[in-house]
């Protein structure tokens, strides 16, 4: 069953195959986790935000829509965990603002990483829905499109937010 197919997965784990399920996971965990700890800057909220993710899936797959790839749900799902979850934390607690690693791929070289640091410093900087938009158009690659649908926004929103966002960070870095 290793090699099965994402759609075939889906219908195996619809019909309440576990280990289906703990592969459409094993495929995707990562991705939502640098998305949730991009938005959240806390591995341990984007750990559980991650987890609440993938049972809220789970209970949620007879609904899930095959018009849209299954990773945009995911990543819709998660993204409103995350602003859920900051929207309650601001409410009775300040959200600290921590500095985050890199995550290397290639070890990049010290200067590369030091540059790195500071975008992703600048990013955190930014209001949630702009650190959201960027992890998913930027750093997990997805169109607009999904982004828009992952966001639950409209597309031009979507836009909009990027825009500002590349604005903001062009102010902070002159």
């Amino acid at each position: 069953m290793q090699n099965t197919d994402e759609p075939e997965l889906i219908a195996q784990s619809l019909s309440g195959n576990t280990e289906a399920y703990s592969q459409l996971v094993d495929r995707y965990k990562t991705a939502i986790y640098h998305h949730c700890f991009a938005i959240t800057h806390d591995e341990d909220v984007a750990e559980d935000m991650v987890q609440e993710t993938f049972i809220a899936a789970y209970y949620k797959l007879n609904r899930y829509n095959s018009t849209y790839k299954f990773s945009t749900w995911l990543f819709k799902i998660s993204t409103n965990k995350c602003l859920n979850h900051l929207r309650a934390a601001a409410k009775t607690t300040r959200i600290s603002e921590e500095l985050i690693e890199t995550t290397p791929s290639n070890e990049p070289s010290p200067e590369r990483r030091a540059e790195l640091h500071e975008l992703r410093e600048m990013v955190d900087q930014l209001a949630p829905n702009y650190r959201a938009a960027i992890s998913l158009y930027y750093w997990q690659g997805l169109e607009y499109a999904d982004v828009a649908v992952a966001m639950n926004a409209p597309i031009n929103s979507v836009r909009v937010w990027l825009l500002r966002a590349k604005k903001e960070l062009r102010k902070e870095l002159s």
